[in-house]
């Protein structure tokens, strides 16, 4: 495996926990986004409003949210109550604005790679220590 596709590997992996922790509660319970069933961290998934396929939005901390892995996997990520759930959290707009970012072409470099993976496993760190 190239070094740029082990690095995507890595930060997906600190991505996915990071927003799992953030989006759990004090006993590491999450609520999903769009059905609101609630499982342990290690038991939900990272959702992502536009897919991951979108480099622009990939790793936006405000296109993800936890979600069971029924309505991520089994229901297509449930797009339309997601969007419900980002325009109630972030504003009305959002799922519009999140849909336009996608839609950018994004190449990010290895450093690029390298700056986002560390931000976020200094924010996962922060969190597990609170």
């Amino acid at each position: 495996m190239s070094k740029r596709k082990t690095l995507i590997k890595k930060l997906d992996k600190v991505f996915s926990l990071y927003i799992r922790n953030r989006d759990a509660n004090k006993k590491g319970i999450c609520s999903c986004c769009t059905c609101k069933k609630k499982l342990p961290i290690k038991q939900i998934h990272c959702g992502h409003f536009m897919s991951r396929r979108h480099y622009s939005t990939r790793w936006d901390p405000e296109n993800t949210a936890a979600q069971c892995a029924g309505c991520n996997t089994f229901n297509q990520g449930e797009q339309f109550k997601f969007a419900l759930y980002l325009d109630n959290k972030y504003g009305e707009g959002k799922a519009e604005e999140l849909l336009q970012k996608s839609r950018k072409t994004t190449k990010l470099s290895i450093l690029d790679l390298q700056e986002k993976y560390d931000y976020y496993k200094k924010l996962l760190d922060n969190l597990e220590k609170n």
